[in-house]
């Protein structure tokens, strides 16, 4: 009778700290506990559990099962019923179990389930400037057949409509989605808060327009088609996101408008009647429209103050939030965000951790030429220039990290998986300026003798290319 191996899967999600791009391999660390088959026959490992084929006995078999379900019955009258600090560390046990399970997911098989999704044989066409990238991305997604599962196709044109004529084999589509983020997150009017932690706020119109759900789903699509990943929502949103309005708590810090968190706070921290009245007065139109109708005292103000700062924050937007969170639902990024919330955070919360000239450089496979030849000495140098230049990028304002980044993939951050193809770093003599493809992910720079001089070229190549495939 054959059996099959029990395994355990050891790996855990790839960081990004060192800047190393991760590219699926299929291959996975695997402890097997069990027995397993080899080219001469089954390898004996040890149980933990003995089990036997038939049994002789079953009366005594099932007699301390019934036994022990009366027990439970005796233990669940006795005790669960009333005390509420036992069930609660059952219900945390339950979901530790649980939790403990949906670890085993890493980040990379769940990408590579969402990205499964895209259709390639099907392809919805985005023509696009630069100059108001959400016109175009709303005109094409408003399309009958619109669809986010086909393969992504991005023209960019100029402001006289002219195509520059590249060919989208990935890097225009990682710029179109870079683009449109930024859009989503700063310009549309449809999240407010800082820059990194946003949450949604009420715009009639962007409602009307249906923008809420455009939002999400584009940023569903730019997870699953390849390019960087949307994170810019506040650990509340994300929390709503998972667990619903209704089950998340407010603190009157999460309110953005300083105007209404002020209200709410001269609230909290009344110390006399008078006080309190004052308060509340000041806070009358925002009680009213959360049709607040009970009497604020002393007693219940903390209550009252949190309950108007959850209307605020999350019911007060409540139809955008559904609408938003509907366009997630594409390709299935919503349910792996819910499923797996711990490995999905990175995918829309932002790290405390800033981009480091480390986890740039070590992006790269660097080609040189011959070793020992003339030309892999002057390639040795210039390869000094260039970890200088991203050391001088990490602390300076003149060309920033994000823009090096930009220059060779199209991207501003460096997605979770991060960059497939794998970037690579050569060097060239025919040009004094860097040359970039965004497609394969190349980075040409040119070969100095000088270190200003090689600075003074870059900045000026990058300061200077905002569109595709130039350098």
């Amino acid at each position: 009778m054959s059996s099959v191996a029990a395994a355990i899967t050891i790996d855990e999600t790839p960081t990004l700290s060192s800047g190393t791009s991760v590219i699926s391999s299929g291959y996975t660390n695997i402890f097997s506990i069990g027995p397993t088959i080899s080219g001469t026959g089954h390898t004996p490992c040890f149980s933990a559990s003995n089990t036997s084929e038939a049994s002789h006995s079953p009366t005594q078999t099932n007699a301390p099962s019934t036994t022990y379900s009366t027990y439970l019955d005796l233990f669940e009258e006795e005790y669960l019923s009333d005390d509420a600090d036992l069930q609660e560390a059952i219900s945390r046990s339950l979901e530790s179990s649980t939790n403990e399970s949906d670890s085993r997911m890493t980040l990379e098989r769940i990408m590579e389930q969402i990205g499964s999704r895209v259709n390639n044989d099907s392809i919805v066409r985005f023509n696009i400037i630069r100059r108001n990238v959400w016109d175009g991305t709303s005109r094409a997604m408003g399309r009958s057949n619109f669809s986010p599962e086909k393969k992504v196709d991005v023209k960019f044109t100029d402001d006289y409509g002219t195509s520059e004529g590249a060919v989208d084999n990935g890097g225009p589509t990682r710029e179109f989605f870079r683009l449109c983020l930024h859009e989503i997150k700063d310009k549309i009017g449809i999240f407010e808060g800082p820059s990194n932690a946003k949450v949604l706020t009420c715009n009639s119109k962007a409602m009307k327009d249906n923008a809420y759900f455009y939002a999400g789903q584009i940023m569903a699509m730019s997870i699953a088609h390849g390019g960087q990943s949307p994170c810019f929502l506040s650990e509340l949103m994300y929390e709503c996101l998972q667990k619903g309005p209704d089950n998340v708590k407010v603190k009157t810090e999460d309110i953005t408008d300083e105007e209404t968190k002020s209200q709410l706070q001269s609230i909290l921290q009344a110390q006399t009647d008078s006080q309190l009245q004052d308060a509340v007065e000041q806070a009358a139109s925002l009680i009213s429209l959360a049709g607040h109708n009970v009497r604020i005292t002393l007693e219940n103000k903390q209550e009252t103050a949190l309950d108007l700062a959850h209307w605020y924050v999350l019911q007060r937007t409540r139809a955008p939030f559904e609408r938003f969170r509907d366009g997630l639902t594409s390709l299935g990024v919503l349910d792996a965000l819910q499923n797996y919330p711990v490995q999905s955070k990175c995918l829309f919360v932002k790290a405390e951790k800033s981009l480091t000239a480390n986890d740039v450089e070590n992006l790269f496979q660097i080609i040189h030429s011959e070793r020992g030849s003339n030309a892999f000495q002057a390639e040795c140098r210039t390869l000094a220039f260039w970890q200088d230049y991203l050391q001088d990028a990490e602390i300076e304002n003149n060309v920033s990290l994000e823009d090096v980044l930009v220059f060779f993939t199209g991207c501003d951050s460096i997605p979770a998986l991060g960059f497939s193809p794998k970037p690579r770093l050569e060097f060239i003599t025919c040009s004094r300026f860097p040359v970039a493809n965004t497609c394969e992910n190349i980075l040409r720079i040119p070969v100095h003798a000088v270190y200003t001089a090689f600075r003074s070229d870059m900045d000026f190549a990058i300061r200077n290319s905002p569109g595709f495939g130039r350098a």
